[in-house]
């Protein structure tokens, strides 16, 4: 053997090993797994992934036919690898977050919906206990009432994260699995499945393992549909809810203003009756006193957004998404809604809910609320 003829097999040697170490490296999904590597490698791998994965689907029960309908795609979606690698590098202020949530718009869009589906909302709080407001709330911050729902085929979003997530690598093929179960259910086919790059779908962003527990048919037409029945979407958001602990008829909290004294008493360690905290001098912001004054309630403090004093109903909105800013915000919209339907003329038309239509009381209106919103993100001195 020439000493050309082993250099060119260390040189080849060496360029295997590095595509093995690449495509393993893609496979074992380690944090930035697809950041460095060929769009060639990531889509073989991404295939390699569809044939390891039945094994697995199978065992879960998932048939043939149902799994080659769901993986028609045999790409990995780049915006959801795009999205994985530039996300933000910090997060916003909570002060900032829930003035954007809380907004004009927001609240106006509430009260239309509010209007629109009066009926179905009573019912579910009749059924539920969850109260309506509540509903419109999460409805309006998780798509913006269904208008911002995703549009990211579920799979194959799902099946990118399961080959290139990173720390989304179990996440994903978890839910993966269940959003084969639901294909094989009959609910909605592959290529109406969509949602966003995570995986949350339909109008009130369930994933599917969130999905599989909790949804509701409540038209009862043999599917559960949170993508195209709002009245679905609805129902197992307040099914979602009461089964995480959510009690009929006690508010998720109030912001607060705070006497110096009791400001140290933060956190569920804290936790007294709400008579108890009127007793230490805290005040509700914005209502004009509190009620269910038996039930034990906490501090919350977001920096530089105040104090807030909550309920058992706040942990279930935080099951919902584990943030204390969201939980938060889904509270200030529900009320500021409440407040928005209340005060308007009762003749109104729903038509005149429409931005177009809108008079100029309920365009004040809208203002103040939006205005006493952000005001009760600033800091209590």
């Amino acid at each position: 053997m020439t000493t050309n003829t082993r250099i060119q097999l260390r040189l080849l040697a060496v360029a295997l090993a590095g595509f093995t170490f690449g495509f393993t490296l893609v496979m074992n999904a380690v944090p930035a797994s697809a950041a460095g590597m060929s769009r060639l490698a990531v889509e073989s791998a991404y295939r390699q992934f569809i044939d390891d994965f039945w094994p697995r689907a199978r065992r879960a029960g998932i048939d043939r036919s149902t799994y080659r309908r769901a993986f028609s795609a045999k790409a990995p979606d780049w915006k959801v690898i795009e999205r994985l690698h530039n996300q933000p590098e910090f997060k916003s202020r909570p002060a900032d977050y829930i003035a954007r949530r809380v907004s004009e718009k927001r609240i106006s869009a509430g009260v239309e919906k509010g209007r629109m589906h009066a009926r179905l909302l009573r019912a579910l709080q009749a059924k539920y206990g969850v109260n309506r407001h509540i509903l419109l709330a999460i409805w309006g911050m998780e798509s913006n009432y269904g208008t911002h729902m995703g549009n990211h085929n579920v799979i194959r979003a799902l099946s990118t994260l399961a080959v290139a997530g990173g720390r989304y690598r179990r996440y994903a093929r978890k839910q993966l699995l269940a959003a084969l179960k639901i294909i094989q259910a009959g609910d909605i086919a592959p290529a109406q499945m969509r949602g966003s790059w995570a995986g949350a779908m339909g109008h009130t962003q369930f994933i599917p393992t969130t999905y599989l527990g909790y949804a509701v048919d409540i038209t009862k037409d043999g599917r559960r549909d949170i993508w195209n029945s709002q009245a679905d979407a609805l129902a197992s958001a307040a099914n979602y809810l009461k089964r995480r602990g959510w009690r009929r008829g006690l508010p998720w909290g109030w912001k607060v203003s705070v006497p110096a004294k009791a400001r140290r008493l933060v956190g569920r360690r804290h936790a007294r009756s709400i008579r108890a905290w009127e007793k230490l001098g805290v005040r509700p912001v914005l209502a004009r006193s509190f009620y269910a004054r038996t039930a034990r309630a906490w501090l919350v403090r977001l920096p530089g957004a105040g104090h807030y004093l909550v309920t058992r109903n706040f942990r279930a909105l935080l099951a919902y998404n584990n943030a204390k800013t969201y939980a938060v915000a889904v509270g200030l919209l529900a009320d500021a809604i409440a407040r928005a339907a209340s005060r308007p003329p009762a003749n109104l038309p729903v038509a005149r809910a429409r931005k177009a239509d809108i008079s100029p009381r309920e365009k004040a209106l809208l203002r103040e609320l939006a205005a006493q919103a952000a005001e009760s993100t600033a800091t209590v001195k």
